[in-house]
């Protein structure tokens, strides 16, 4: 389609509104979404854990307050004259603090130290700096209004980070939490990073201190072995997640007072770096994407099977998630925020896991049908940003109404049996090409499954070869569209049907590049046409002109459970809160009319 598409490149780069969806679903009169929708808001019953996510001084990103329910900003130090606090990025922890606002639960605490930050063993060692110290800790904690603090000394005893140390650092260490509890009194929270090890710290001398630890069981190796495996195997170090908490237990915290680190990043040999993000992660040329079943982690390895980078995905972030409720520890700790994908898939798996009680409670343990999201992550950029965001959105639309939602770039592995399981097929920017995975989807749509298709997904032109596609669709060959992808005034065609009853006559649709077929879709007599682009448009288009003619927008072929809707080019998509109502009108609208029963209808 590059033909077709010549500028699709040229991303608006606008960041996903959520906020705007949010508000729209709790509104509109097709509630999809409860109230309690938020990872972190709302009631419900069930035993939450907490979760804590490490936000950066030397990142941009504003996180989600909704998907943790501490943060702990990184970092402050140890300043220059060892009695009192530095920090990073001043401006950037004052606007981290100000986060409480949007989510009054939310507790921030300042997280002192890292990697390399020094001058813990001076200030330790003496009574005097030390105690100054911690009334410059309360101190930061009264003046931006936060929670607590963390201390990440890494590690008493050690100069391995390159900073001074000495054999009495354990010790003193002791005294400083002691110190710190004192300044902060009990009303405040003083949390300790710990590595898998348990470096340098004589836990049963200072747990009454400390609130919880977090135990960073990351880094635990490096390639060509696992950083933060769940369990031992062959490409795993001696120290794994298991073995960590084994000794933090053994060494005397309680099981209620430790929260499991996770990483958000992958530790690499070349071709990829030692150090890199979940999102920059891709599986290489002549590289594969194995699981490690008794290390319970993925992994990218060379032709030869040799591991290249460990890292954890949606699939072991969930299953240590699971660990977490089984050793009954308190909760999930991760660094950083900033190294999760755009579709926020590793957020989004530990708020779902770690708090239960944010949702409706028998929704979650009964989930009323499955839906499954196909979208292509190799697409032209405009198109991969929408699947970025549509991921997003009805991973979103999965609370409050308690649905299964899975999503694959791949039909390879759903056999008609498998596929038949779904209520409803999600299909963003691509459509099945093996002739298997073809046969499988006509089956399936021909025996009553659900499609609600965007864009790109009803894309076919002459090299297509699926004959059956267009007697799906309704409509003839793709014949032309609009250049570039420009907003456009879209009319209802159909006011009474259950997907436009609830929408204006008329309204305004986010930047697309507009479809026409030949023959269209209205000369079907079993398609019924919902919205089409107004023809107070013409001309449209500053590239490829359009003067007119009939360009169908939304439309449903009545022989199928089906609707298509020809929107979905780039990230503001989901910025316009009227077709984010037609876009839950027509997902509700197809699901419900599945052969099972309508799932809205039940419980």
């Amino acid at each position: 389609m590059n033909s077709i598409c010549p500028s699709v490149r040229l991303s608006s780069g606008f960041r996903f509104r959520l906020f705007l969806i949010l508000s729209l679903l709790i509104l509109s009169s097709a509630p999809l979404l409860s109230a309690a929708a938020s990872p972190a808001d709302g009631g419900g019953d069930g035993e939450d854990k907490i979760v804590v996510a490490y936000v950066t001084s030397w990142s941009d990103v504003i996180p989600n307050p909704h998907y943790m329910t501490h943060l702990n900003y990184a970092f402050g130090h140890v300043a220059d004259s060892f009695d009192s606090v530095r920090i990073d990025n001043p401006s950037r922890f004052r606007r981290m603090a100000e986060l409480k606002r949007e989510n009054s639960r939310l507790k921030v605490l300042l997280s002192i130290g890292g990697w390399g930050s020094g001058r813990f063993s001076e200030m330790a060692a003496d009574p005097t700096l030390r105690r100054s110290f911690a009334r410059s800790c309360r101190k930061v904690v009264d003046d931006y209004g936060i929670d607590g603090i963390d201390i990440d000394w890494e590690y008493p005893g050690s100069n391995a980070a390159g900073i001074s140390s000495s054999a009495t650092d354990p010790e003193n260490f002791v005294k400083l939490l002691h110190d710190l509890r004192e300044a902060l009194g009990s009303d405040r929270l003083l949390t300790i990073a710990s590595g898998a090890w348990g470096n340098g710290c004589l836990f049963k001398d200072f747990i009454d201190d400390v609130d919880f630890v977090n135990v960073m069981t990351y880094d635990m190796a490096s390639a060509p072995r696992h950083h933060s495996p769940l369990h031992k195997s062959p490409n795993t170090g001696d120290m794994v997640v298991d073995t960590a908490i084994d000794t933090h237990l053994a060494a005397g915290v309680p099981a209620d007072k430790l929260t499991l680190g996770v990483p958000f990043y992958g530790r690499g040999a070349a071709p990829y770096g030692n150090f890199v993000n979940y999102a920059d992660l891709t599986v290489r040329p002549g590289c594969e994407e194995k699981w490690d079943a008794t290390a319970m982690a993925p992994y990218i390895a060379d032709a030869d099977g040799k591991l290249l980078v460990g890292y954890d995905n949606g699939r072991s972030m969930a299953l240590k998630c699971d660990y977490v409720r089984e050793r009954g520890l308190k909760g999930i700790m991760y660094w950083d925020y900033s190294g999760d994908r755009d579709d926020n898939e590793l957020r989004s798996t530990i708020a779902d896991r770690m708090l239960p009680s944010r949702y409706p409670a028998d929704y979650a343990r009964a989930p009323r049908f499955k839906a499954l999201l196909y979208y292509s992550d190799k697409a032209e950029p405009a198109h991969v940003d929408f699947a970025r965001q549509s991921i997003e959105y009805f991973h979103r639309l999965s609370y409050g109404e308690g649905y299964i939602l899975d999503r694959t770039t791949s039909l390879a592995d759903y056999p008609y049996e498998r596929l038949k399981e779904y209520d409803v097929m999600i299909v963003i920017n691509t459509m099945p090409f093996s002739k298997a995975e073809r046969e499988a989807f006509e089956l399936y749509m021909e025996n009553g499954g659900g499609w609600i298709g965007f864009h790109a997904a009803g894309y076919n032109d002459a090299n297509t070869h699926w004959d059956w596609f267009n007697n799906f669709l309704g409509a003839g060959k793709f014949y032309c569209n609009t250049w570039p992808p420009q907003p456009a005034l879209l009319d209802v065609n159909t006011a009474g049907h259950d997907v436009t009853k609830n929408l204006p006559s008329s309204f305004v649709a986010p930047e697309c590049e507009w479809y026409q077929w030949r023959p269209a879709p209205g000369e079907n007599k079993d398609v019924e046409v919902l919205l089409s682009l107004s023809p107070k448009n013409y001309p449209i288009g500053l590239k490829d002109i359009v003067y007119y003619g009939d360009f169908p927008v939304v439309w449903t072929n009545r022989r199928y459970r089906m609707i298509y809707l020809n929107i979905g080019h780039g990230d503001t998509e989901y910025s316009d809160p009227t077709q984010n109502l037609l876009i839950v009108n027509a997902f509700r609208w197809v699901v419900s009319r599945s052969p099972k029963g309508n799932p809205f209808m039940k419980g």
